[in-house]
């Protein structure tokens, strides 16, 4: 996930982004990656409490880190910005002391066909060690970018050593019966990603069935569709998983991308007067 653009904000000061490498000092890292649209943040309080929550299993900060990442990325910002393009915030640790380093970094939004014609997927036998906390995990990352790479795929699940979907590489992934219900794995066994809880809260509010267990591996084909949220893809429709396909028009999915997008849009409009207030 190398960064992008000019400059990059380390530690108070903003500094040039040179060599087109990742700054992550330290021993232990938490990141967090945000989707900025005409130098907004999209759901910032969201990521920052994930971020907080992160860093308290390990460490206690007497700081605001949500202050400080705020001023970082408008200090950034000042200086550059882009109509539509995703930040990384690592807070990266010594010891008890961090360092804080912000950067855009190359970043794909699936365009209107990819969301029309859904996205092909691969399993890749792989758990995280702590699935609840967001930490760098550079060799599972470097391992599973090259077969994406190698396969032409977008995405890859995660499969366990029981043989359970639980994830997406760096997403999260819901699957669609005939009968309309919704299947997801616990809260426990992923990352719970930003998108994915406030897609939860949609189909809560719109009465869709919801289970919240694990698919196996060689169960895909229960299911007539399948869809993945997270910062880049938002909801985005599955085409494939390996060998088996899903339908990529299936209204359900549809509606709850439509529904998610009025909330980022609302997300946009909170920032600003959240920023013009302090």
């Amino acid at each position: 996930m190398d960064y992008t653009g000019s400059f990059c904000y380390l530690d108070g000061v903003i500094v040039p982004a040179v060599g087109g490498e990742e700054i992550t000092p330290g021993e232990v890292s938490f990141y967090e990656v945000i989707r900025t649209r005409n130098g907004v943040p999209l759901f910032f309080d969201d990521h920052m409490n994930r971020l907080k929550e992160g860093i308290a299993t390990r460490y206690d900060l007497d700081e605001d880190i949500a202050s400080v990442v705020r001023h970082g990325l408008n200090a950034l910002l000042s200086h550059e910005r882009h109509d539509e393009i995703n930040v990384k915030v690592t807070v990266s640790f010594t010891g008890h002391q961090y360092s804080l380093h912000i950067c855009y970094i190359a970043s794909v939004y699936p365009s209107e066909t990819t969301v029309s014609e859904g996205v092909p997927l691969i399993l890749y036998h792989a758990e995280r060690l702590d699935p609840g906390v967001k930490m760098l995990n550079n060799r599972l990352r470097l391992s599973v970018d090259s077969e994406l790479s190698r396969r032409h795929a977008y995405e890859a699940l995660l499969v366990n050593h029981d043989g359970y979907i639980t994830e997406g590489s760096r997403s999260n992934i819901f699957f669609i019966t005939d009968g309309g219900v919704i299947h997801t794995a616990p809260d426990n066994m992923v990352l719970a990603g930003i998108t994915r809880r406030y897609v939860t809260e949609i189909i809560r509010k719109e009465g869709i069935s919801l289970i919240h267990e694990a698919v196996p591996a060689s169960e895909t084909h229960r299911f007539r569709s399948a869809f993945l949220t997270g910062t880049s893809p938002m909801v985005l429709a599955v085409k494939s998983i390996e060998n088996q396909s899903f339908d990529v028009t299936d209204p359900l999915i549809i509606k709850l991308r439509r529904i998610y997008i009025g909330l980022a849009d609302r997300s946009i409009i909170d920032y600003k007067m959240k920023n013009k207030a302090d």
